[in-house]
C-alpha cells in the first residue's frame, strides 16, 4: 500500500512543480480506487465514522488506510488551494487533519516522521481556520505524543475557553506532564514551573 502511495505521491509532486494541476487530479482520482477501493468521490462524502468501516476492521490496516486517504485529501485540497479555490480545498483540509488523528496510538511506534510531517502540514495550513472543539482535543493528545507540549497547552487553554467542561481533561494533561524528567519538559518547551503554574490556575478554575 505505501509503495503505491509512494509511486502516486512522486507523479502528483511532479504535475503540482510543473503546475500541471488537471494531470495531478487525474492522478489522485486514479490512486484513490487502487489504494483504498473507493473513488475519490466516496473518500470526500462518507463520515470518517462511515470510512472506518468501509476500509475494514484490522486495526493496523486501518490505520495505513485512514493514512493513506488523509494524504489523499491533503493532495486535493493543496492542489484546489493553488487553483484558489480555499473554501473547498479547507474542507479537505479539515478531513484529512480528522483522518491523520483518528488514530493516536500508532505514532507512538512510527518509524519515521512522515505521518507527523502530514499532519504538521495541516495543522499549519488550518492555523487561521477555528478548529471543532472535538478536533482540537484530539491535536491535544497529538502534540503531547509528540513532544510539543507548548502548543498542547495553547491549545488546552484554547478548548477550556470555549467549553469549560474540558476543565478535568486539561488538569490530567498537566499532571501527566508533572510525571516527565525535567530534561523532557524543557526539550517540549515547557518548564517544570509553567506545567505547575498552569495545572493551578485550571485547579482554581475548576474549583470555581
Amino acid at each position: 500500500m505505501f509503495q503505491m502511495l509512494g509511486r502516486a505521491l512522486s507523479r502528483i509532486i511532479f504535475f503540482k512543480e510543473t503546475k500541471s494541476y488537471a494531470e495531478a487530479l487525474t492522478e489522485i482520482n486514479n490512486a484513490a480506487p487502487a489504494i483504498l477501493g473507493l473513488n475519490m468521490d466516496m473518500l470526500e462524502r462518507i463520515p470518517v465514522s462511515g470510512l472506518r468501516d468501509v476500509l475494514g476492521s484490522d486495526p493496523a490496516l486501518l490505520h495505513s488506510k485512514l493514512y493513506a486517504a488523509g494524504v489523499l485529501l491533503k493532495e486535493k485540497a493543496e492542489i484546489l488551494e493553488l487553483q484558489e479555490g480555499w473554501d473547498e480545498s479547507a474542507r479537505l483540509y479539515m478531513k484529512s487533519l480528522v483522518l491523520f488523528v483518528d488514530d493516536l496510538s500508532a505514532l507512538k511506534d512510527r518509524e519515521d516522521d512522515r505521518e507527523i510531517n502530514s499532519v504538521d502540514f495541516v495543522v499549519d495550513k488550518l492555523k487561521d481556520y477555528e478548529l471543532p472543539v472535538d478536533l482540537k482535543q484530539r491535536l491535544v493528545l497529538y502534540f503531547e505524543i509528540t513532544g510539543r507540549y507548548d502548543q498542547a497547552e495553547n491549545t488546552v487553554f484554547e478548548i477550556v475557553e470555549e467549553d469549560p467542561g474540558y476543565l478535568k481533561e486539561g488538569i490530567s494533561f498537566y499532571e501527566r506532564l508533572l510525571l516527565k524528567s525535567d530534561s523532557e519538559l524543557e526539550s517540549g518547551r515547557l518548564p517544570r514551573n509553567e506545567v505547575e503554574e498552569s495545572l493551578a490556575e485550571l485547579q482554581k478554575r475548576f474549583e470555581d
